[in-house]
């Protein structure tokens, strides 16, 4: 089984679409440690300390894409209910009224405290988006993968099934330019300043071109990302939009 390496608790990949929208629905069930998963139930009950089930809301049928920015951020205040166990004793009587964003925030750190009303309101994350047009910050280390040719670096979200798909399409054109697989960062390795204010699912791409001028790099960017709008007078691709060029 496969999890969200930026997260504190156990996250599989199977909840890429709760986490990419910001709402965890009724059912889903979640534990602060990868042997509930990985270990027998009875060796894993040695080890999980807090693990919850969401009681509301129920199922709703909402795909997520990479402009769901909006919908992750008013998702983010929306109300949920967790049933929540400390050593296999539930918390309280009754279900336990949170905002999805609370939730999101505790499963991203760890911090249970997160969870009380009272605690500060936690900021909704940078996303995939805002992240790319950051990318300048990381330009020092770009700087130590380039062997005197361009290095293109993209953001990656890995919860959304959209930014997946374009990372793909770009790789699909750069990879007989590139050595092998592009380098694969946390936002704080790759240098972002605010790192621990970006998604807990997005990781930087280092695409280190072997025989590629900055144009000619980008012209294949731009076939793998561009789809111009029907009609336009004029032309809007914009390589800052999808990426860094170094």
């Amino acid at each position: 089984m496969e999890f969200f390496a930026g997260f504190s608790w156990a996250v599989p990949t199977a909840f890429a679409d709760a986490v990419a929208l910001c709402r965890f629905e009724q059912g889903d069930t979640l534990y602060d440690t990868r042997k509930a998963y990985e270990e027998s139930w009875a060796e894993a009950t040695k080890h999980i300390h807090y693990w919850l089930q969401v009681r509301y809301p129920s199922h709703a049928k909402t795909v997520a894409g990479e402009s769901s920015g909006g919908v992750f951020e008013k998702n983010w205040g929306s109300e949920v209910r967790v049933a929540l166990y400390e050593n296999f004793k539930k918390v309280g009587d009754a279900p336990i009224q949170k905002t999805q964003g609370r939730l999101y925030t505790t499963l991203w750190t760890g911090n249970i405290k997160i969870l009380q009303m009272e605690y500060q309101t936690p900021t909704v994350p940078l996303n995939v988006q805002e992240v790319n047009r950051k990318l300048q910050e990381t330009e020092n280390k770009a700087v130590k993968f380039s062997t005197g040719n361009p290095v293109f670096v993209m953001a990656r979200d890995l919860s959304n099934k959209i930014s997946k798909a374009k990372y793909s399409k770009v790789f699909a054109k750069l990879r007989n330019h590139i050595s092998g697989d592009p380098q694969m960062l946390t936002p704080k390795l790759a240098g972002l300043n605010d790192w621990n204010a970006i998604a807990p699912t997005i990781e930087i791409a280092f695409y280190s071109i072997m025989d590629l001028k900055r144009e000619d790099l980008e012209a294949l960017v731009k076939e793998a990302v561009y789809v111009p709008t029907k009609n336009a007078k004029k032309e809007m691709f914009k390589i800052a939009a999808h990426g860094a060029i170094f």
